[in-house]
């Protein structure tokens, strides 16, 4: 199974893990990143060491998902990016989190990485807009 880190600013990323439990009940090979203010440059990439080491033990790849382009746990993360084993994404919203847990393990880990973005791009929605139609 492939392993998902997701890094962000505070504690977004433990309360996206904690929404999806409550919605789909246990994840496994997941793990969540805290950047907080006080935290340096080598103490969140020793984070992202451990968390891909821990989700990505069964050699299917990792998908990293951050909360903002630019950003340090986007910046951090994109070191690590190595094609067929790590793929990052900016943007993470909970039906990103959740489509994660429920694809197909037949998909490359690129395919995963795209899908989860586009995925994620449309569940954004302007719901006024949708109640003109």
């Amino acid at each position: 199974m492939k392993g998902l880190v997701i890094a962000t600013h505070a504690n977004l990323g433990d309360e996206l893990l904690r929404a999806c439990e409550l919605i789909i009940g246990p994840v496994r090979c997941a793990r969540a990143i805290s950047v907080q203010r006080e935290d340096g440059v080598e103490q969140v990439r020793q984070f992202f060491i451990e968390a891909i080491t821990e989700v990505g033990g069964d050699g299917d790849g990792v998908v990293i998902m951050t909360d903002m382009i630019g950003g340090t746990p986007a910046n951090l993360g994109a070191s690590f990016i190595e094609e067929g084993k790590i793929e990052l994404l900016t943007g993470v919203n909970l039906p990103m989190v959740l489509k994660f847990f429920n694809s197909s393990d037949d998909l490359s880990l690129y395919e995963l990485a795209d899908m989860l973005r586009a995925y994620g791009q449309r569940a954004v929605s302007c719901i006024s807009d949708l109640l003109r139609k």
